[in-house]
């Protein structure tokens, strides 16, 4: 039972990516396209632009039937579920958005590791490796000595 659930979910995840490639392609390039996917359990989904019914009917050479949908220029028929265009156009722009903050995030964090490199000495004594110690310390002999010295020329 349990692997025909993982089947289950395996494709409906695969479904929903291809859907939304789908709707990528038809949106970016637009492309008239008719997809039909049948279920492990022999369910059949259909993704169309403009229509599935018009794309199949273009590709038959027959004359276009009005759509069955009200004549949106969108559709996804899938099992009667429900699932449409705008579903998975909202799907596609959480992805961008997901990508963008990952983007805005690996800057950020190449950002920080810059920054703590270059000014490593402002880090807690704590939280310095050794490396970091001997240079803090050699810093600090140069700045005493420059103080010194200052201080002699001076008096």
């Amino acid at each position: 039972m349990e692997k025909k659930n993982n089947l289950h979910d395996n494709f409906s995840k695969r479904r929903n990516d291809l859907f939304m490639k789908a709707s990528k392609l038809c949106t970016l390039n637009g492309a008239e396209l008719a997809l039909l996917v049948f279920s492990p359990g022999k369910k059949a989904y259909a993704f169309g632009h403009s229509s599935f019914e018009s794309v199949i009917d273009k590709f038959l050479g027959n004359k276009p039937s009005p759509s069955i949908h009200g004549g949106t220029d969108h559709h996804v028929v899938a099992n009667h579920h429900g699932d449409n265009i705008s579903e998975l156009n909202k799907f596609i722009d959480l992805e961008k958005q997901l990508k963008a903050n990952k983007k805005r995030e690996e800057v950020l964090v190449q950002m920080i590791q810059e920054g703590q490199r270059k000014n490593w000495w402002q880090a807690p004594i704590e939280e310095m490796n050794l490396e970091q110690l001997l240079k803090l310390e050699k810093a600090l002999k140069g700045l005493k000595k420059k103080i010194q010295d200052e201080l002699k020329r001076q008096i």
